[in-house]
């Protein structure tokens, strides 16, 4: 992609490998520094939050101010119009104003726009197509973020891979990373876990999806990991038996999401997820047949639920770690973007 003032943050396929690797020195030397400089004075970021947020928000908040820009939110329908995201509909219902006609107007307010808007879980192309962050990009005149789509998170990414180089010294290459399903009492989005399995495969480590067959996430996403991975002399590895799947692992990323068929069957998935795999939340005994391995998660986490108390309290945690990041990925991310490195 170029390197002008259009540049969007969408998917972290559309940056290549030296890009990211960029982001993510410059975000460590700002961590090491605690960088506070207005080298950003006078720009605005501005949010859209179609769906709730804590880390998100207040990382992308706190990483603007530290540069010396602005913040704005808009969440519709909250202080703010609701918005009508369909095309060519008759708008003679309850929401206000077309994305059409706000993302415009935002785009002559703002220098880049952040977008969280999660999936619908009701169509399963329209989600991994990505169609609401793709209309908006078409629509912004500024750079775009993506906060969280229905297919990715590259946001949380970008924090997941500082969290790894952090850990093992700026060379987590060749070190095994498992991606671990776990239950949860609600079908979660499956953007976190797709971007997790893509950024550990661009930083070369040895990526494993352990996952109960109904829960393998779609081929649209893994074939590409497969590529990054084999790309770095590895390949990309699927195992529905959770203790091997552990063994030896130098990082277990502990997540839940919903299996393919909350979009055909969703009380057959809800009865998998909840009853079927319930047996699939990390432990300590799971974690003793790793390599001391790094526990990471995104956050919010349901305790002894997804894991247990013991794992996210023991010494191995690092997911306070990777929230603290999301701060400083953003940070390099919003200089990036803004032609400041």
């Amino acid at each position: 992609m170029t390197s002008d003032n259009n540049r969007n943050f969408i998917h972290l396929s559309d940056w290549d490998d030296d890009s990211i690797s960029a982001i993510l020195k410059k975000a460590g030397a700002l961590k090491e520094q605690d960088f506070r400089d207005p080298v950003a004075s006078g720009k605005v970021l501005g949010m859209i939050f179609f769906n709730p947020s804590l880390r998100t928000r207040i990382s992308f908040e706190t990483a603007a101010y530290h540069l010396g820009a602005g913040a704005s939110i808009i969440q519709p329908g909250q202080g703010t119009w609701t918005f009508e995201t369909r095309r060519g509909v008759i708008m003679d219902g309850s929401r206000t104003e077309h994305l059409k006609e706000a993302v415009q107007v935002i785009s002559r307010y703002v220098d880049v726009i952040g977008v969280r808007a999660f999936a619908g879980m009701k169509n399963l192309d329209e989600d991994l197509e990505d169609r609401l962050m793709q209309e908006i990009v078409q629509y912004a005149s500024v750079p775009v973020i993506n906060m969280e789509s229905a297919r990715e998170h590259p946001c949380q990414a970008l924090a997941d891979g500082l969290t790894m180089m952090e850990h093992f010294q700026d060379n987590p290459a060749g070190r095994k990373f498992v991606l671990s399903w776990a239950p949860h009492p609600k079908p979660l989005p499956m953007a976190v876990p797709n971007s997790a399995l893509e950024i550990a495969a661009r930083l070369g480590m040895q990526v494993t999806l352990a996952c109960p067959p109904e829960m393998k996430l779609d081929d649209r996403v893994l074939d590409p990991v497969g590529k990054h991975a084999e790309k770095h002399g590895n390949e990309l590895r699927i195992e529905h038996d959770q203790q091997t799947a552990f063994k030896d692992a130098d990082v277990v990323y502990g997540k839940s999401w919903a299996g393919p068929m909350v979009y055909t069957d969703p009380e057959k998935e809800q009865k998998l997820r909840t009853e079927t795999y319930a047996g699939w939340t990390i432990d300590e005994a799971l974690m003793s047949s790793t390599r001391a391995a790094a526990f990471m998660h995104c956050l919010p986490v349901r305790r002894n639920v997804v894991v247990t108390d013991g794992v996210l309290d023991g010494a191995g945690a690092v997911h306070i770690d990777q929230a603290e990041n999301r701060m400083h990925a953003q940070k390099a991310l919003l200089m990036k973007l803004w032609n400041l490195f």
